[in-house]
């Protein structure tokens, strides 16, 4: 799928990259793999994407975790190994990319550790850990809502319910006017074998 970004103006001096993205959340982790054109745009008079091609969407894994109620990294490393091989890349392929740990998974002792190993091994990141508003913002964009906001002028509400809890934007004209997040999600009742309550994750 290849996207060509709105621009003003022609793009001259362009130069292609690729990236990837690695969205570590409390119920699921999933990778996607674009390449991304920059372009001069001489109207801006800056340089800017002016074209996003994904090149390979990985599948959708449950977030591993451990005994401990921690992150389990040897597992997770399996999973973004398997996505890397699927689309075909090496970590010496990637120019640059983000990993982003969200929701509950945040609360886990090892999220920075992990932020920091997995940036080292798999290329060129930024590595954050986004906090209610943050994922709100970026469910909102990812979902199209923002857009659809832009082009419509309406006011369009985005509600992504997630593993720990559940963020909402609401968005008018292509801009931002309120965020919340709710602790309401799929993952917050662990249950063992037997459907007893192993426990009960606290707010993120």
């Amino acid at each position: 799928m290849t996207e060509e970004l709105g621009q003003i103006g022609r793009a001259y001096e362009s130069k292609s990259f690729n990236s990837v993205g690695i969205d570590i959340g409390s119920t699921t982790t999933q990778l996607v793999f674009s390449r991304l054109t920059l372009g001069f745009i001489e109207e801006k008079h800056k340089y800017d994407i002016v074209e996003r091609e994904v090149t390979h969407l990985s599948k959708i894994s449950l977030t591993p975790f451990d005994d401990t109620y921690n992150i389990n990294i040897d597992a997770l490393s399996e999973i973004l190994s398997a996505a890397y091989e699927e689309a075909g890349y090496s970590s010496d392929d990637i120019d640059t990319g983000a990993i982003i740990i969200t929701g509950v998974a945040t609360l886990r002792h090892n999220a920075e550790r992990i932020l920091n190993l997995f940036a080292d091994q798999m290329g060129k990141f930024v590595c954050a850990t986004a906090g209610p508003n943050y994922e709100a913002i970026l469910a909102a964009h990812g979902s199209g809502a923002m857009e659809l906001s832009d082009y419509s002028l309406k006011t369009v509400m985005n509600v992504d319910v997630g593993g720990g809890t559940t963020k909402i934007a609401v968005a008018r004209k292509g801009e931002i006017l309120d965020t919340a997040s709710i602790f309401v999600g799929a993952r917050h009742i662990v249950l063992d074998d037997d459907n007893k309550v192993l426990r009960i994750e606290e707010p993120a």
